[in-house]
């Protein structure tokens, strides 16, 4: 089974690239300015919403939050 994800589009960032969000199963796709990609998974459902529904300030700062210093589990994927 693929997972999709839904990319938001809303922010900028000079450490983020991109965001891909995947509600159904919890995980977030992250592409930083360094080119590395990193699969986020068991992502809480309340950082998931505050980035959809567009309460973040600053991308950079959301993903060292809620993804990278909140114990989530993630993969390198390249």
């Amino acid at each position: 089974m693929q997972t999709s994800f839904l990319y938001a589009n809303d922010y900028t960032s000079t450490a983020v690239d991109s965001v891909g969000i995947s509600e159904g199963t919890n995980q977030v796709k992250v592409k930083f300015a360094s080119g590395k990609t990193y699969l986020y998974s068991n992502v809480c459902d309340e950082c998931i919403y505050e980035l959809t529904l567009g309460r973040v300030k600053s991308l950079g700062k959301w993903v060292s939050e809620a993804l990278v210093n909140n114990n989530v589990d993630y993969l390198q994927l390249a």
